[in-house]
């Protein structure tokens, strides 16, 4: 009977939790009506939003990884795309590139912004390969080679101005330098400038592998030890590359209190010592390893004084040297230069003493047996002690394999321990080994990319372009002006370089369909709106030149004569706004002329009234303009290295200076008067469309806005050194050597 109560409690325990109905036991008064619960509403869940937009441009295998903020996206098909986490209306985004594949460039447009009531679908992603047409090689120029005892090559690289390392496996990396961006700066290799001129040797190396730098636009000689650390070892650092500089001041001394000029050859002897050749002070330079600089005047057995070229030094520590013309070998013996072999006959001959001759020497090295090697224009020489001049290879003589050299202009020289020479053809940007045996071959790091072989992207070799050479239509086709070859090529958005106007190798004046057309010497080009490419051509007579027109549908016409001033030419230059105005530079000092629609050349820009009316009086004549661009208000611009400015016309003529701060190339970013232009190298004009400009030829290409204020873009191919730049179709693209690039714009 207690079990059944207990049974009945539980049950009536459970009801009341129920709530269905009351219990007895406990009370004798019937149970109260309990009122129903409400039932709970579930709690609203705040809104959020996905944030998201498009990509464009992915070919097959690559991709784009995005990120906002932790939130990090990799895309690789092209089209639609969505972060995974969402946000509150009014939460901020800002969508960045995190990273791309290798030789793909990317931007980001309106990415940046706070979300709304709704999804965010506005980001967009424009992906280009950095390489349209060609190959973009790592080393662009050779301005001196070493070798340490592990077969590792330094390379002095002018036109980067870094120095590369390739080892023995043929891996090249930057061993020293920021590529693009000149400078002095000591310290951690990784983070030094340098500030190196191209053509000369400059490079050295002694017994514990310290690698030594003489950087003629610095005056400096800089040192980099095993370890990576850069330090300057002698001399004051002045702007020797700077026109405008006064000229270099020469003193010796200690460290920082010696002074420097150009200098055109350097060595390293037994003693750990650097010889550099000074021909316009006609010395030869020694500096100590603790940076003691001393001199030595160069005087023949007449009293004559001798401006040395190339320098070299045997194992006995006799020093030789080549004359400033490259045609004479001299032994530096006893305080006199001595005639070892050559004539002034500016030939390459073999013989003996001064029945021989040679060309032009620009590479010297001296070999355990106390033999002079030369790099002779194109041809390898050897010089025996007694003055015996044979030639190894080159010319007309072939390898041991019967191969000819081919080669065209021979610069830096390097001996390896095993007796094998490493050659640069300058002209051909081939490095070549001629080995013990007398093979001949081209080292894989640098094979010789010139001349034009007309295929796609990086099958495609794109020839030499001069500086006024290139331009771009609306729709992305870069145009390419071959002057050597007389003929225009074309890149198409796909990476197809071809001939588009011209036959190469056929020089005329012949109108007609572009592709039996004929051009004389086409030194200039210019694209409009419409789709038409402007050239100017040498007339068929004098010095003159004429405006032609290749027409959207294909049609070649010369339509006038273009002006032709009094005084010496300068470079020449075209350029077309998009309501058809014209500006011709061909002529120094007399400035620009313009052409408006429909009518003829006049005189627009008196370079002497401009320099004159901003005070400038001493050196207007000196205008160096490197390119004239339009905006899309008929403003034209135009560069001068002379005087570190960007200036600016309107079209009524009122020129001003527009960037950077007259005669003060300091290159630091900034509105005008405060940044600067340094111009270390060939300086081009693009300008996009929203009117910013892109400068070429200051290391790094830099911006500048509407305002006339300078920045150093984070561009999407990087900082390759580029030296013409183009815009079409969203796009800028550069020509670097070997290569045609491009980088969408935002």
């Amino acid at each position: 009977m207690e079990k059944q109560n207990l049974y009945g409690r539980a049950a009536c325990g459970v009801a009341l939790l129920i709530g269905l109905s009351a219990c007895g036991g406990g009370s004798s008064d019937a149970a109260a009506p309990v009122a129903p619960v409400a039932p709970v509403a579930p709690v609203a869940e705040a809104p959020s939003y996905l944030v998201g937009g498009t990509v464009s441009g992915l070919v097959p295998g690559t991709q784009v990884v995005l990120a906002n903020g932790s939130d990090k996206i990799t895309v690789t098909a092209n089209g639609a795309f969505h972060f995974a986490g969402k946000l509150a209306p009014g939460a901020s985004y800002d969508g960045k590139i995190a990273s791309t594949s290798e030789g793909l460039g990317c931007t980001l447009a309106k990415g940046a912004a706070t979300v709304g009531n709704a999804d965010v679908n506005t980001l967009a992603v424009r992906c280009l390969p950095v390489v349209l047409a060609g190959v973009q090689e790592k080393i662009q120029n050779v301005s001196g080679m070493v070798q340490d005892a592990a077969g590792n090559y330094y390379i002095a690289d002018a036109v980067r101005q870094v120095i590369h390392k390739v080892t023995p496996a043929g891996a090249v990396s930057v061993y020293a330098g920021i590529s693009g961006k000149p400078g002095a700066d000591d310290g951690a290799a990784a983070t030094a400038t340098f500030y190196m001129s191209s053509g000369v040797s400059i490079l050295a190396i002694d017994r514990a592998e310290n690698l030594y730098l003489f950087e003629n636009c610095n005056t400096l000689l800089r040192k980099i030890t095993p370890a990576g650390v850069v330090s300057t070892v002698a001399g004051q650092r002045s702007a020797a590359c700077d026109w405008s500089a006064p000229e270099s001041v020469v003193a010796d001394g200690q460290g920082a209190q010696a002074q420097f000029a150009w200098m055109t050859g350097m060595a390293m002897d037994s003693n750990g010592d650097v010889l550099l050749a000074n021909a316009g002070q006609q010395m030869i330079r020694r500096v100590t390893p603790a940076g003691l600089v001393s001199s030595e005047k160069l005087i023949d057995g007449k009293g004559f004084r001798i401006s040395p070229s190339q320098i070299a030094v045997d194992a006995s520590g006799m020093i030789y040297f080549s004359e400033g013309a490259g045609s004479r070998i001299f032994r530096w013996q006893q305080g006199v230069a001595v005639v070892v072999a050559g004539s002034n006959k500016r030939v390459s001959s073999d013989g003996k003493g001064v029945a021989a001759s040679f060309s032009n020497i620009r590479g010297m090295a001296t070999d355990r047996d106390g033999n002079v090697l030369l790099a002779d224009t194109t041809s390898l020489r050897r010089v025996t002690p007694d003055g015996n001049v044979t030639t190894l290879v080159g010319g007309t003589v072939t390898d041991a394999a019967r191969t000819s050299a081919d080669w065209t202009n021979l610069g830096s020289l390097l001996l390896e321990p095993s007796g094998s020479m490493i050659v640069h053809d300058v002209s051909k940007h081939r490095l070549n080994r001629l080995d013990t045996g007398r093979v001949l071959s081209a080292m894989p790091v640098m094979p010789g990319n010139r001349g034009v072989t007309e295929a796609v992207g990086g099958a495609a070799r794109v020839g030499n372009v001069g500086s006024s050479g290139m331009c771009s239509d609306p729709a992305g086709n870069v145009y390419l002006l071959d002057m050597t070859n007389k003929v225009l090529r074309r890149v198409t958005p796909d990476g197809t370089l071809s001939v588009y106007a011209g036959m190469a190798g056929v020089a005329g004046s012949n109108d007609g369909p572009r592709a039996s057309a004929t051009m004389l010497g086409p030194v200039a080009i210019a694209c409009d709106q419409d789709g038409a490419v402007y050239f100017a051509d040498k007339a068929a007579a004098g010095t003159a030149f004429n405006l032609r027109k290749i027409s959207k549908d294909g049609q070649v016409s010369t339509q006038e004569a273009l002006p032709a001033g009094t005084g010496k030419p300068l470079q020449y230059r075209l350029a077309i706004d998009k309501d058809g105005y014209m500006a011709w530079l061909g002529w120094g000092r007399d400035g620009i002329f313009r052409r408006p629609p429909g009518g003829t050349f006049s005189a627009f820009l008196s370079f002497e009234a401009m320099m004159r009316s901003l005070g400038e009086t001493g050196n207007w004549e000196h205008m160096d303009p490197g390119s004239l661009v339009f905006d899309s208000k008929g403003n034209l611009y135009f560069d001068d290295s002379v005087h570190q400015v960007v200036f600016k016309a309107d079209r009524t003529g009122k020129a001003s200076v527009f960037a950077g701060t007259l005669n003060k190339g300091n290159g630091g970013d900034g509105p005008p008067g405060v940044g600067g232009l340094p111009f270390s190298g060939t300086s081009t004009l693009a300008v996009d469309a929203s009117d910013n400009l892109y400068l070429s030829g200051q290391g790094w290409v830099r911006k500048i806005d509407t305002a006339g204020v300078i920045s150093t873009p984070a561009l999407a191919w990087g900082h390759p050194a580029i030296s013409i730049l183009a815009f079409g179709n969203g796009t800028l693209y550069g020509f670097t050597a070997q290569a045609v690039l491009q980088t969408p714009l935002p």
